[in-house]
């Protein structure tokens, strides 16, 4: 990864192609306590659109999503708000690095080709935990009395927990780790009760409340 100096970020849009994606991202905002203030894409044009109605302090995509030169995409985001940050992800050659550099791309974060909005999604959500919002709101979060912390989860269990927190299915969850599904369910539901939770999104939840996860 490279990068130029930070800036702080309140405001997001994340630029990905795939509707699951989309979910894993709104999904964490929530959790996050900063759902307003981010936003996610489909393509180019619903991110320029977004983008112009209410400017964005920073804006995340996959260098497939941009469909043309990064440098184009850069220009037409700081086109509507010139103070926008851009940070590109996955594969990129060293010429086009240096021209996206160049032209004022806040971050590169290079990746395999394969599975970008992954590493795109992986990204935003890492930005979204050091949001102002988020901070505030984690903070304000009840700790638990240390008596009374859930019962310690296996090394198995906290993977397919940040799986889960990553919104993949049980059959993505069995693929990633070499498990049955039946497995992936059974440490779901011991994970559950560990928690003292019921679904998905209270696991998660109650994973970054504790700090079981991050």
């Amino acid at each position: 990864m490279s990068a130029k100096g930070w800036i702080a970020v309140e405001t997001m849009i994340v630029g990905l192609a795939t509707e699951e994606a989309r979910g894993r991202i709104a999904a964490c905002a929530d959790h996050m306590g900063v759902s307003r203030s981010v936003a996610t894409a489909a393509d180019v044009p619903e991110l320029l659109e977004i983008h112009r109605r209410s400017p964005a302090d920073l804006v995340v995509v996959d260098l497939a999503f941009t469909g043309s030169d990064p440098v184009v995409f850069a220009g037409a985001v700081r086109a509507r708000s010139p103070f926008t940050e851009v940070v590109l992800t996955g594969p990129i050659s060293p010429f086009t690095a240096s021209r996206a550099m160049a032209s004022g791309t806040r971050a590169l974060v290079c990746g395999p080709g394969a599975e970008t909005d992954q590493l795109t999604a992986s990204v935003a959500r890492s930005i979204i935990l050091t949001f102002p919002g988020a901070v505030r709101a984690a903070a304000a979060m009840p700790r638990r009395h240390p008596g009374s912390r859930p019962d310690r989860l296996t090394p198995r269990e906290v993977q397919v927990l940040r799986a889960m927190s990553d919104g993949k299915s049980n059959a993505q969850i069995a693929t990633e780790l070499f498990l049955s599904v039946d497995t992936v369910k059974c440490h779901a539901k011991r994970l559950f009760r560990k928690l003292g939770v019921h679904d998905r999104a209270h696991a998660v939840a109650e994973a970054f409340r504790s700090r079981l996860i991050c």
